[in-house]
């Protein structure tokens, strides 16, 4: 074994701290970034065959679901994602599960040649958020979470706190909200659904969400609006 391959082992098993150096590359084959599906989902081409990667450990809004409504910013997510790999190559890194129950391979990407970590730069630009609900390695998900705080605190991308695409509650378009948006929820954390028009929260299956569904927290959804009488949220999961 090269001394190359024990220093990108020893990095993937420690469990180093979030603000370790980046993994050693020159054991790792670059691959072209072919596609940009959404924000948090690259299409490679690895020995000139696609694969889909799902980036570990963040969600961007979605844009491509068949089954929901582009969601608030993921235009933007995507468009930003798409800026950042046109035309480059990664490297990859697979997670400890290496596909998840659509078949997309689950990994880290890094920018080549200069090591972006672009899991984490998503988050870092506010174009998404730290996705917790499946565990990963423990320093990322405390540096991912970190850098939603800072991304949150600075008001950037999805995190600006306006809803101009909302009107909830008889706000005007371009109003200040009391509350972040956010698109899903960490462990312990209830999202529901609100309308663009309407006064109540939702369960995410409600059939009133068929035109429009904006996510929040349910602890901040219960401040401004009352829940939906047919889909009645409250003691229900997302």
């Amino acid at each position: 074994m090269t001394s190359s391959t024990l220093l990108l082992l020893l990095f993937l098993l420690s469990g180093s701290g979030g603000n370790a150096e980046p993994p050693v590359f020159s054991e790792l084959a670059p691959h072209p970034v072919s596609r940009v599906v959404d924000g948090d989902t690259v299409e490679l081409l690895v020995d000139g065959v696609p694969l889909k990667v799902r980036l570990i450990g963040l969600d961007t809004p979605e844009t491509v679901h068949p089954q929901q409504p582009v969601e608030h910013y993921g235009k933007e997510a995507s468009t930003f994602t798409r800026n950042l790999l046109r035309g480059e190559s990664v490297y990859l890194i697979r997670g400890q599960e290496k596909v998840d129950r659509y078949g997309r391979t689950l990994g880290y990407l890094y920018r080549a040649p200069d090591g972006l970590f672009v899991n984490a730069e998503i988050i870092r630009q506010g174009y998404g958020h730290a996705y917790t609900m499946y565990s990963f390695r423990e320093d990322l998900m405390v540096r991912f979470k970190d850098l939603e705080n800072r991304a949150r605190k600075a008001g950037k991308g999805l995190w600006a706190v306006t809803d101009k695409l909302s009107g909830i509650n008889g706000r005007p378009f371009g109003a200040k909200l009391d509350i972040p948006l956010r698109t899903k929820t960490d462990v312990g954390e209830v999202v529901v659904y609100a309308t663009k028009t309407g006064n109540k929260y939702h369960k995410g299956s409600c059939r009133y969400l068929k035109k429009s569904r904006i996510p929040m927290m349910l602890a901040d959804a219960k401040k401004v609006l009352t829940p939906c009488g047919a889909c009645k949220p409250l003691k229900a999961s997302p």
